[in-house]
């Protein structure tokens, strides 16, 4: 019989954990904004042949590609260890939420540091 106690503790770790990963998507989502706002008048210069414009596209296309690799790379790690540690020890209880929650998160984590860079480069400050 499943102890109420152990799954009620695990659900607020999990609410916790989901909780931490919307408040880590809103702060990602406001530096990508602020990102693209401070962006934007460099590549429209660049569109005109502003070398600088050029360059910033460049970056940004490449910044892109290497977030989607590195991400998918490090989501595909933790599902696979989410299901071989299901695989290998089938009776112990297992909290589904908190893994996809740290799923989520590795996936979120290269592009969250990538946006947090930018916004401090482009808006002038070091955090």
């Amino acid at each position: 019989m499943p102890n109420p106690r152990r799954s009620s503790r695990a659900s607020v770790t999990a609410e916790a954990d989901a909780q931490q990963l919307a408040a880590r998507v809103l702060t990602m989502q406001a530096e990508a904004g602020f990102t693209i706002a401070m962006r934007m008048p460099m590549l429209v210069k660049g569109a005109f042949g502003d070398s600088r414009g050029q360059r910033e596209a460049a970056k940004a296309v490449l910044e892109k590609v290497s977030a989607v690799v590195e991400s998918s790379m490090a989501a595909t790690q933790a599902a696979t260890t989410l299901w071989w540690s299901l695989a290998l020890n089938p009776a112990c209880h297992f909290d589904f939420a908190a893994a996809a929650v740290k799923v989520a998160d590795s996936s979120l984590e290269p592009f969250a540091r990538r946006t947090r860079a930018n916004a401090a480069r482009l808006g002038g400050s070091r955090r």
